[in-house]
């Protein structure tokens, strides 16, 4: 689409009719639909890993597990809860510059540290969960394999997350490169 097609289309959209208030209620944190499912999310995560650390000292043995071991697991868990919390702050306060373009770099520039620490925490939550899990087990060639397997699959995922996060970042780049 060219710049006179774009300003065109533009030019005919009408605009819907908003009061300031309704601007102001549109935009509060506890209306806004991307915070109410982040919100969603956190809770949801939160209630689960809660319930996972009431059971997991006697269901998964974590009393007869040195501390460092669960101290681990806890670090590995709340890891991508800190994450998302900073996702969510992330979130409140997009616009971040005197024009639009310098606000899309900012955000850029977050988003870029948002997606290392995101692949970061992914890979320290899985390292945890397999250092809890396997601490203590006797390996034979079926377990090997098991774990070869479990590995394989949270490499898989942490490639997917970093693919994923690849075409957020190019999609932004491209905004970005679009207003200059």
């Amino acid at each position: 689409m060219k710049l006179d097609e774009l300003k065109y289309a533009w030019g005919k959209i009408e605009t819907p009719v908003k009061s300031t208030d309704d601007i102001r209620l549109m935009l509060s944190e506890n209306r806004h639909p991307v915070l109410k499912k982040i919100r969603k999310q956190l809770t949801i995560e939160m209630i689960g890993w809660s319930v996972f650390f009431i059971c997991y000292y006697t269901m998964f043995d974590g009393d007869q597990k040195p501390v460092w071991i669960n101290l681990t697991l806890i670090v590995s868990v709340l890891l991508p809860l800190i994450h998302n919390l900073m996702g969510y702050r992330f979130s409140k306060y997009l616009v971040n510059g005197n024009t639009i373009n310098e606000s899309l770099k900012n955000y850029l520039s977050k988003v870029k540290v948002y997606a290392t620490v995101s692949i970061i925490c992914r890979f320290f939550f899985a390292t945890g969960l397999l250092v809890f899990f396997t601490y203590g087990l006797s390996f034979n060639t079926k377990k090997y394999i098991s774990l070869g397997v479990i590995i394989l699959i949270f490499l898989i995922q942490l490639s997917i997350l970093y693919r994923l996060w690849a075409k957020r970042l190019k999609k932004l780049e491209n905004a970005v490169t679009v207003f200059n």
